[in-house]
């Protein structure tokens, strides 16, 4: 069972939401210029607007008309025990209150009424809880009866159903108590309802405005002779399967919502338990056994003179909470283009519909569990950004990670390929523009997620090399990579077939499109580094040091596991052996290297001076041509190493394949703090400023992304080497010391 918040704004206008805390901002009885929706149009001369767990794009409205009115934020805790069901029980608390502005703003309006000698109206907000079962073909949710009280009182049963995972269930909502006082705000609270039958799967990804047009036409049903009355119409289909609750409160108003299961084992112990004092108590208490797993799995050691402690510690925790929270269980089939020269795929008693393509095909249905990068605004899975993202789990909770890798891992397909995006369900696909949607079997992205198996392989070894407790852990850690050996296995080969470039022993990312003129640089977007320039020629000559020295920590990271998961010893050493290989500097330097200037570099076919002009272009069908920007190569293109610096050039630093002791090494570490390049005081650059394509749009619209902005996992890559290299014995051991604690200072 899945929740969402909406808080509906009677008489002003909300604008934006934050993550667990929801700024309202709102204006005075002024109508909505461009309403965000058709539904919206309704009652947007209204000043009423939704505001919901998704981040909604704000409204135009001028940042001197905009008030911060309403405060609206929530906390959720889950409990288990032996009388609950699959998943077990959790409580959400709501708190809607007024701003200080917002107190002030309803003074004023006391005081005005008083000196016209009417009576004046208190602010109230309308908060809307809407439910669905996943299973909503089946599923069947007896509601709130009609005719209950109108009022919320002591609390109500809304809503309770069989589901086919979780069993028995029954949802509550009751005013909240702190310190022995309940919320007289939600107690008093006006209660309205709607449930309805959705037919099409694709209606739980509209609910937003399906709430949106009720409460429009309700409004209008009730007629405007006594003001706007944006209720619910508290009626419900025959064998609803959404349901909705709208509670209408005088702010300060608190609110429990619990969800029991099995709820016909001491459910009502189990409701007392998450509500009220109890649910203060109890949340209290998990944020103290938070912070002190946090202060103990994350010590802050070393805090450079420049920064607050405290607040270092609060914005860590708030980063690896933001992290979590972004966690999510999708369930869906990737769209995937089947390779060229492949028949299209008509299974018996399938029907290909007109105007879709015979050679897209859905993946087989999978669930995936997997940290995003933005819940609200990408809910899907990204491959190489699950590897950054594990880093941290890992460290946090082993067995969170374990699983959600394990989900990845099952996503491999028999020839070893992991679709990069995983756009999983209806939800998930009305986030993303249909240009990004099919994914391709060619195309690959870092496997970054052996950064996280890395980690757990070293967690072992250091477990047993120093004696240390948490046996239990380590043997789970140890089946885990055992169960996962086979399918790394074939992961691996996969890059290291499909990703090979011309050239034995180099590897070029597949897929970059030669075809193309709309772009300043043809987007590699398979890399994890989109819009990063490359060869401006795709061709199968393409050299990608970024790729070679993934391939080179991968084989590594092999050989570790594999020594942990029980491997043959020949496979082992196969693996030490090619990380050997592709990670020595005769095999860089041969390939990559431009002796000049000391940078590693792509290889490629490339031109320095393109352009991107405006030109007539011709349209299909006769239509008058449209005035676009197109590229321009104003030098022929000639095979040769790429002269950006950038990201890229640092990879044979990031992934420690540059001897301690080499020349390279110190050029790199000089190369670093070169504010010229990419040093800032906010941490390194993508891309240098010398470079032709720093700070360049790619289209029209495509504004630069990784050529200028500073990103954190990268910035996080190098930190890691620079201890590494601090930590090892040669000439150059203080220099990346110091380029540690400098560049640590600048990212805090």
């Amino acid at each position: 069972c899945r929740w969402r918040l909406f808080p509906v704004l009677q008489r002003h206008q909300p604008c934006c939401c934050r993550t667990r805390t929801w700024f309202v901002q709102s204006t005075v009885d002024t109508p909505l210029a461009t309403p965000c929706s058709s539904a919206c149009s309704i009652v947007a001369n209204a000043c009423s607007q939704l505001l919901t767990l998704q981040c909604l794009p704000c409204i135009a409205v001028p940042a001197t008309m905009m008030t911060l009115l309403f405060f609206v934020t929530t906390l959720q805790v889950k409990s288990s025990s032996s009388d609950s069901g699959y998943g077990g029980d959790w409580a959400v608390r709501v708190k809607a209150s007024l701003s200080e502005t917002g107190k002030q703003r309803q003074q004023q309006e006391k005081a005005a009424a008083e000196a016209a000698g009417r009576k004046a109206k208190k602010r109230k907000l309308s908060l809307v809880f809407y439910f669905a079962d996943a299973h909503w073909r089946t599923a069947e949710l007896d509601m709130w009866p009609e005719g209950q009280q109108s009022k919320l009182g002591e609390g109500v049963q809304l809503l309770s159903g069989t589901n086919e995972d979780v069993g028995p269930w029954a949802l509550h909502l009751r005013p909240a108590a702190s310190g022995g006082a309940v919320s007289k705000g939600a107690a008093f609270s006006r209660l309205h309802h709607l449930g309805m039958r959705l037919q099409d799967g694709q209606q739980l990804v509209q609910l937003k405005q399906l709430m949106v047009q009720a409460l429009a036409e309700n409004a209008r049903r009730i007629g405007f002779e006594s003001g706007l009355k944006l209720w619910l119409p508290s009626i419900s289909q025959p064998q609803p399967n959404l349901a909705a609750f709208q509670v209408t409160a005088t702010l300060p108003a608190d609110f429990d919502l619990v969800f029991v299961t099995r709820p016909y084992s001491n459910g009502d112990e189990r409701l007392t338990a998450l509500s009220g004092n109890n649910l203060t108590k109890l949340a209290a208490e998990r944020e103290q056994q938070f912070e002190q797993h946090f202060s103990l799995t994350f010590p802050i050691y070393e805090t450079p003179s420049s920064i607050n402690a405290t607040a270092l510690a609060e914005t860590s925790k708030a980063a690896l909470s933001n992290l979590l929270g972004s966690m999510g269980y999708f369930v869906g089939s990737s769209k995937v283009k089947l390779p060229p020269g492949s028949e299209p795929y008509n299974p018996p008693g399938t029907n290909v519909p007109l105007g879709t393509d015979p050679t897209v095909v859905n993946y087989w249905r999978e669930a995936l569990f997997t940290a995003t990068p933005s819940r609200s605004f990408f809910p899907r899975g990204f491959l190489w950004d699950e590897g950054f993202h594990q880093l941290l789990v890992q460290k946090w909770d082993p067995q969170l990670s374990r699983d959600a890798i394990s989900h990845w891992l099952d996503l491999l397909n028999s020839q070893g390929w992991i679709p990069r995006e995983q756009i999983l369900g209806k939800e998930a696909r009305a986030r993303v523009p249909a240009e990004f949607i099919v994914q391709h079997p060619s195309h690959a992205n870092p496997p970054s997620l052996f950064l996280p198996l890395l980690a757990h392989a070293m967690s072992v070894s250091a477990a047993t090399s120093d004696g240390s407790s948490g046996q239990a852990e380590v043997e789970r850690t140890k089946a885990f990579l055992k169960r996962a050996w086979p399918r790394l296995e074939v992961w691996y080969n996969w890059f290291n077939t499909t990703q090979a470039g011309q050239t034995p022993g180099t590897y070029m990312w597949r897929g970059r499109d030669a075809s193309t003129n709309a772009e300043l640089n043809p987007k590699t977007l398979m890399s994890g580094l989109d819009d990063y320039p490359r060869a401006s020629h795709p061709t199968l000559e393409e050299r990608h040091i970024d790729l070679l020295a993934w391939m080179a920590l991968s084989s590594r990271a092999m050989a570790e596991i594999g020594k942990v998961a029980g491997a043959p010893d020949k496979a082992v050493s196969n693996f030490a052996a090619a990380a050997d290989a592709l990670g020595s500097m005769q095999r860089l330097k041969q390939y990559h290297y431009d002796a000049n200037s000391g940078h590693f570099r792509d290889y490629g076919l490339h031109s320095e001076d393109v352009e991107l002009v405006w030109q007539e272009v011709p349209q299909p069908n006769g239509a008058p041509p449209k005035r676009q920007l197109v590229r321009h190569v104003n030098t022929p293109p000639k095979n040769q190493l790429l002269p950006s610096f950038g990201y890229v050039s640092l990879f044979p630093l990031l992934m420690q394949l540059l001897p301690a002791d080499s020349v390279e090494l110190k050029q790199h570490l000089d190369l670093l703090q070169c504010e010229e390049l990419l040093w800032t005081s906010h941490g390194l650059r993508s891309l240098a400023t010398n470079s032709s394509m720093y700070n360049k749009y790619n289209t029209e619209h495509d504004a630069p992304y990784w050529r200028g902005p500073i990103w954190m996992n990268m910035n996080y890559l190098t930190l890691k080497a620079l201890k590494h290299y601090s930590s090892v014995a040669g000439p150059h051991q203080n220099a990346a010391q110091s380029i540690y604690t400098g560049l640590r200072s600048n990212l805090l």
